[in-house]
């Protein structure tokens, strides 16, 4: 049996995002971020390997109006 949690997704239009006042806000959190990098081209870092125990994104300011429409 599975423990995920539901993600519910709903697709925007272009319309919708082009009249958000001031653009979109977002926030969000992340618990128990593990990652390993190693040295790559021009010393600039290279992830190889990483977990997360939980993440949190919030996403408002986009009018979507009654579900269902």
């Amino acid at each position: 049996m599975s423990n995920d949690s539901r993600i519910e997704t709903r697709e925007i239009a272009d319309d919708d995002l082009d009249n958000v006042a001031g653009g979109l806000s977002v926030s969000g959190s992340l618990k128990g971020l593990t990652a390993n990098f190693v040295p790559g081209p021009n010393g600039i870092p290279v992830l190889t390997s990483g977990s997360i125990k939980s993440v949190s994104l919030t996403v408002s300011d986009i009018p979507l109006g009654p579900i269902g429409s």
